[in-house]
């Protein structure tokens, strides 16, 4: 269950927000510790994510729902803090860090990035099929622990649904990170579960191929000149056509 803490108590525990561990488009994330001497991650929601005009009983409402959910591939919340102009949310935090930031390492095989994928599918299903209230992730981002398992982080950008899909005129914005993105945002079409596929798919291109779906990929000529630039979707569909052409 959920703990409320109050805004002093969350400053101390990150040491005054100074150990920065994370940043995105929803808010900043600090390591610190809880005086239980758990490692958490707090994450100040800032921009519309931080709606001072939504009232505290929505507020905890919806955290209330984003806590609940307890899957093995799911990151878990261990509390909030809604204090004044402030939105906090406090997760446990995950030793390895983010898929991201792990995959220029050499630590990741094949067989690893099998069983991140096989487990990111797992904890957003979960999240689809079989919540109250199903939630839309948004914004799908993958966090290892110590023993490199993945889970699904990030919730701060989540919507939570009580229908099969929603109009993205209830969302106050486009939601996600560039190259990740499913068309849909940008379509004006019904936002469903499908656009956590979307992304779900980048990420497994990007533990494939090794290049990044927010980076566009520049294929290079034989004299070393770089001859034009293409996303991620576009090359790997490229290559697939040359391979089979041959």
């Amino acid at each position: 269950m959920c703990k409320g803490y109050s805004y002093d108590e969350l400053k101390k525990a990150t040491w005054g927000f100074k150990e920065e561990i994370g940043r995105g488009s929803g808010g900043i994330v600090y390591k610190g510790v809880l005086p239980d001497n758990r490692v958490a991650a707090a994450k100040l929601l800032i921009n519309e994510a931080n709606n001072h005009d939504q009232g505290e009983a929505e507020f905890l409402a919806e955290v209330s729902t984003l806590g609940r959910p307890n899957h093995m591939h799911l990151m878990k919340m261990w509390g909030y803090c809604i204090e004044g102009k402030h939105r906090i949310l406090v997760y446990e935090c995950l030793e390895h860090g983010s898929l991201k930031q792990n995959l220029s390492s050499n630590v990741l095989d094949r067989e690893m990035r099998f069983e991140i994928a096989l487990g990111t599918a797992k904890g957003l299903a979960y999240l689809h099929e079989e919540c109250l209230g199903w939630i839309l992730h948004c914004d799908v981002k993958v966090l290892l622990d110590s023993y490199y398992s993945p889970k699904v982080a990030d919730f701060g950008l989540s919507k939570l649904l009580k229908g099969a899909k929603l109009n993205n005129s209830a969302f106050s914005r486009i939601r996600g990170t560039r190259g990740y993105m499913a068309p849909e945002w940008v379509s004006n079409q019904p936002i469903t579960s499908k656009v956590d596929v979307y992304s779900y798919g980048h990420v497994v291109l990007e533990m494939l191929t090794g290049r990044s779906p927010t980076n566009d990929v520049q294929t290079v000529n034989d004299t070393g000149e770089i001859e034009n630039r293409r996303s991620l979707v576009s090359w790997v569909r490229e290559n697939i056509k040359e391979t089979s052409s041959d």
